[in-house]
C-alpha cells in the first residue's frame, strides 16, 4: 500500500497536472488561427478548467518539490517558489484578462526556471530532473496564441510529468521496505 507520504503525493498530484496540461495545450494548438480571427487568435474556449485543474496539481507538485528542497535550495529556490505561486495564483484568478494571464504566466515560468535552477545546484532532485523543469519552463517563454509556436506550452507539462515522476518514486525509494 502507497505511503501517506505527502511529497510523495504531491509528485502524483504533478504527474496527472502535467499530463493534463499537455493535453489542454495539445488541443489549444491544435485549433485554427488566422488573421480573421479575434485576438487571442486560438480560443480557450472549453478548456478553462482543465488549465486551471491543472495549475492547481502543477502547484500542488511545486509544493511537494519545495517541502523536499527548501533546506538544501536556499534563498534562490524559495524565491522562485513564491514567484511561482504568485504567478499561479495570478493566472488562475484573472478571469479571462489577458494582461493577467500574461504576467502570471511569466511569473510562473521564471519561477519555476528559478526552482529548476536551485534544485540543479541543490541535487534535490536528480540532475536531469531540474534541467527538465528548466527546459521545459524556458521553452514556454516562446509560446504564443498566434503561431505554432503554441506548442512550446507542452515542454512545461512534460517538465511536470517528470518531476512528478521523481517526486513519486525518489521519495517511495527513500522509506524502507516492510519484511513480514
Amino acid at each position: 500500500m502507497p505511503s501517506a507520504n505527502p511529497v510523495r503525493w504531491s509528485g502524483l498530484a504533478a504527474m496527472v497536472g502535467g499530463a493534463l496540461w499537455v493535453v489542454v495545450f495539445v488541443l489549444f494548438a491544435s485549433r485554427p488561427s488566422g488573421p480573421e480571427l479575434q485576438p487571442p487568435y486560438r480560443s480557450f474556449e472549453g478548456l478553462g478548467i482543465a488549465v486551471v485543474l491543472s495549475l492547481l496539481l502543477i502547484v500542488a507538485g511545486m509544493v511537494g518539490l519545495h517541502a523536499r528542497s527548501k533546506e538544501a535550495y536556499g534563498g534562490l529556490g524559495t524565491a522562485g517558489f513564491v514567484l511561482a505561486l504568485v504567478g499561479a495564483a495570478l493566472s488562475i484568478v484573472s478571469f479571462g484578462s489577458w494582461p493577467l494571464i500574461l504576467v502570471g504566466s511569466y511569473a510562473l515560468m521564471l519561477g519555476s526556471l528559478l526552482v529548476g535552477a536551485a534544485a540543479f545546484g541543490a541535487k534535490t532532485i536528480p540532475r536531469w530532473g531540474a534541467v527538465v523543469l528548466w527546459v521545459g519552463s524556458a521553452a514556454f517563454f516562446v509560446f504564443n496564441t498566434e503561431t505554432s509556436t503554441a506548442w512550446f506550452a507542452l515542454p512545461y507539462g512534460i517538465a511536470w510529468v517528470a518531476v512528478g515522476y521523481l517526486l513519486w518514486y525518489g521519495t517511495a525509494a527513500e522509506q524502507p521496505s516492510r519484511v513480514r
